[in-house]
């Protein structure tokens, strides 16, 4: 914060200031998602493609790399109304220009959802409802 507040007007610093609480909480709201709705579904999911072909054996460092890129990218997506918001507050975004692109955000997003979750139609599901909705 010290070194990025001397570069902002006070109008800019009021909004950032005014802004932390909620990227605060869309950010745990998105780690609770990925954590304990779509973890679950992924780890079942790829628990089961070799259920009766191998045992399966996790080592820690490979289960958490696996966790934090299942949970972070959710972090991160829940953020983008905090920042489309704030972009839009500080002037960088028109409202009329996100209004015109809309149709294509929706499909953005779908193709984000589905590429961050395996295979399978309820994942993809569970993943975009929330993306869309936020």
């Amino acid at each position: 914060w010290l070194f990025v507040k001397p570069a902002l007007t006070p109008k800019e610093r009021k909004v950032t200031l005014s802004y932390i609480p909620a990227t605060f909480i869309l950010f745990v709201l998105g780690l609770c998602f990925g954590y304990f709705v779509v973890l679950p579904i992924v780890f079942h999911f790829l628990i089961g493609l070799g259920n009766d072909m191998f045992a399966t054996m996790f080592t820690t460092e490979k289960y958490f790399r696996f966790v934090l890129h299942m949970t972070l990218p959710f972090a991160v997506l829940f953020e983008l109304p905090v920042i489309v918001m704030f972009l839009t507050r500080i002037g960088l975004i028109n409202p009329y220009a996100l209004q015109k692109v809309r149709k294509y955000a929706y499909f953005v997003l779908v193709v984000v959802a589905v590429s961050i979750t395996p295979p399978d139609f309820i994942s993809d599901f569970l993943v975009t409802i929330p993306l869309l909705l936020l």
